[in-house]
């Protein structure tokens, strides 16, 4: 196996890229390629990450074998675009068979916007304004991890949201205030025909005819991809991706469900206010949009008076040394966190070229986690290190800047 760049080891396909070993999961492969890249044949494969394998790796005939035995690729294909090397030829070899995971109910339900109905037994209409840790309380919803770490929920039950009925309805949790009404649902949806039948059976029953499509996204040879509003609220999108030069045929219609009700209650920090000392304060020359939305994180709150008051029309940072908090003032809103949960800040430039420059005040935390604050022009937060690491009595890192490609 030494000198091999690419084998396999149980239900792990390993092989070399750009001089590191990568590796994928089998069980895990949805769809494979054959695809002509710089003039070299790659079999290309999707596990939830694409991953290109050069044909021209040693040891690749052997493991292509294998794979082709399992899956039964469409190999007269495979060898015959390898054989041609066109450049940029991409056909399809073979592509997972997946079951139909939703039903269009003949019956028309108008109720989407009381929320969704949980196919448990009995049933329960579940609000919109339902909060992550009350299904997961609830025990209606299962937790599942990434290979990078990033969690989700997926619903145990067939979900109906109006007139359609989902198997395995899913909720992205990673990084996300769990006290908060669940923001995004998604689903991969697959026709029994594994085709573009899910997206026409979607639009049928939520676009009419007769609507400028223009106005809700696009319908293209390459991609489909329209967004409208559901109810008082909330809006979805069906999204379906055909072969083309970027993208990949699945067989699956994406369909999202996203929460853009407003619930200004977390906003409120009465108890803190009445208390709150402003030791010091740093003060921006302008205004800047806080990074950090109430929605994702505790910490955003309503802007206290006394802070209002101190920074007039301007944005800035408070310390406040007899409760041992830090605040950084936005536009409408402030974060506020325990100055204790800082471990250091970055001040992070980033100059223009393909894209545009500027520059981030990131708060690094104890936890390992970190939060981009503010954004401004390149270099602007410069001016301002020594004051904050003074007024913080943490360190503020300003590393090399880079180009924006």
């Amino acid at each position: 196996m030494d000198n091999k760049e690419i084998w396999i080891d149980g239900n792990t396909l390993f092989y070399k890229d750009h001089g590191n070993i990568e590796n994928a999961n089998i069980n895990a492969i949805k769809y494979a390629y054959v695809q002509v890249l710089g003039d070299v044949p790659f079999l290309f494969v999707f596990t939830g990450h694409q991953h290109y394998i050069s044909t021209e790796l040693h040891g690749f005939e052997e493991v292509y074998h294998k794979l082709s035995d399992r899956f039964h690729f469409d190999n007269e294909t495979f060898f015959a675009v390898c054989k041609a090397r066109k450049e940029d030829e991409k056909v399809k070899i073979w592509a997972k068979k997946m079951p139909q995971n939703y039903q269009v109910l003949e019956e028309y339900y108008d109720d989407g916007d009381l929320g969704y109905e949980v196919y448990t037994e009995p049933k329960q209409m579940m609000s919109w304004d339902t909060t992550y840790e009350q299904l997961e309380a609830w025990g209606c919803v299962e937790a599942y991890f990434t290979d990078f770490g990033a969690k989700y929920l997926r619903f145990k039950y067939p979900v109906r949201i109006e007139s359609i009925l989902i198997d395995q309805l899913e909720i992205y949790t990673d990084n996300i205030s769990t006290n908060r009404p669940v923001q995004e649902f998604f689903v991969n949806l697959y026709d029994e025909t594994n085709t573009d039948k899910s997206y026409k059976k979607l639009r049928e029953l939520w676009i009419d005819d007769d609507i400028d499509i223009n106005k809700y996204g696009y319908e293209r040879d390459d991609q489909c991809y329209l967004q409208f509003a559901l109810v008082d609220g909330i809006s979805a999108s069906i999204c379906y991706t055909y072969d083309n030069d970027y993208g990949y045929d699945d067989g699956s219609t994406s369909l999202h469900f996203y929460n853009k009700r407003q619930y200004k209650y977390f906003l409120e920090n009465n108890e803190y206010e009445e208390v709150m000392e402003v030791s010091e304060l740093l003060s921006f020359p302008n205004k800047l949009e806080l990074s950090v939305k109430y929605i994702d994180n505790d910490g955003v709150k309503h802007i206290p008076l006394k802070v209002k008051e101190l920074l007039q029309e301007k944005s800035g940072i408070w310390l406040d040394l007899v409760n041992n908090k830090i605040g950084f003032v936005g536009i409408d809103t402030a974060l506020i966190l325990d100055l204790e949960e800082i471990k250091y800040f970055t001040l992070q430039n980033v100059l223009p070229a393909k894209g545009a420059g500027y520059a981030d005040l990131i708060v690094h935390l104890k936890t390992e986690n970190y939060l981009y604050v503010f954004t401004e022009d390149t270099y602007f937060f410069d001016q301002f290190a020594a004051q904050l690491e003074q007024m913080t009595k943490r360190s503020v890192e300003i590393p090399q800047a880079y180009y924006n490609c």
